[in-house]
């Protein structure tokens, strides 16, 4: 798949979930799909993320060949706020990324944000703003005016928060109009290790919430 944000410019959350899957058929990858208990999935999750983290899954999404050699590389910040432009410094230098995983710069403004592009996830645009408290990273999914049935959406994704894994749905205005998003939250003093899991988690779970979410509230309105 090209490494190319122009390719994936103005696609739909489901065209962006086509890609996102052709690329991992590509890979050789299969899906799986288990039901399991309401209280068990949170565990199930985190044993399958555990297992493909530790697993090699091809070249493009093995594990990091050149791992930090110094904890330093991980976790020096701990005790510097981090700004929009040290996020984005530290993402091109670190050695925590795969080869090819991601692309960032920063947008200037009044308040300047970091667009990460996920080239693994059909080149989904992550949004990074760093205030004097928090880093919020989100990703918009789709317009509200688009969505069927508002008001019993909004009531199913509030209850679907707990089905998302560190992330949580809210609606966003950009440019006059409004957007679903998923968001994460996190502290200004956090390490760049948690930064770059946030970025994966955030743009797994918008795949999962143009994938699934819709299709489920469909199904059961």
């Amino acid at each position: 798949m090209a490494r190319s944000s122009d390719k994936a410019a103005g696609l739909s959350p489901a065209e962006r979930t086509r890609l996102w899957r052709k690329e991992r058929q590509r890979l050789g990858l299969v899906k799986l799909e288990l039901w399991v208990p309401p209280g068990a999935k949170a565990d199930v999750q985190a044993a399958a993320r555990a297992i493909i983290t530790a697993s090699s899954r091809g070249p493009a999404l093995s594990r990091n060949p050149d791992p930090p050699q110094e904890p330093k590389q991980m976790d020096h910040v701990i005790d510097t706020d981090w700004s929009v432009k040290s996020l984005a410094e530290a993402l091109a230098a670190t050695r925590l990324l795969r080869e090819g995983e991601l692309t960032a710069r920063v947008m200037e403004g009044a308040e300047p944000v970091l667009q990460v592009t996920m080239h693994e996830f059909g080149d989904l645009p992550v949004f990074v703003s760093a205030g004097s408290e928090q880093i919020v990273v989100s990703a918009l999914l789709w317009p509200v005016d688009e969505q069927k049935d508002q008001a019993a959406f909004n009531v199913f994704l509030l209850k679907a928060q707990k089905l998302v894994p560190l992330s949580n749905f809210g609606i966003t205005t950009v440019a006059g109009r409004d957007y679903y998003e998923v968001f994460g939250e996190l502290s200004c003093k956090t390490t760049l290790q948690t930064v770059v899991i946030e970025l994966r988690t955030l743009a797994e779970n918008a795949i999962q919430a143009a994938d699934e979410l819709r299709d489920t509230f469909a199904s059961a309105a």
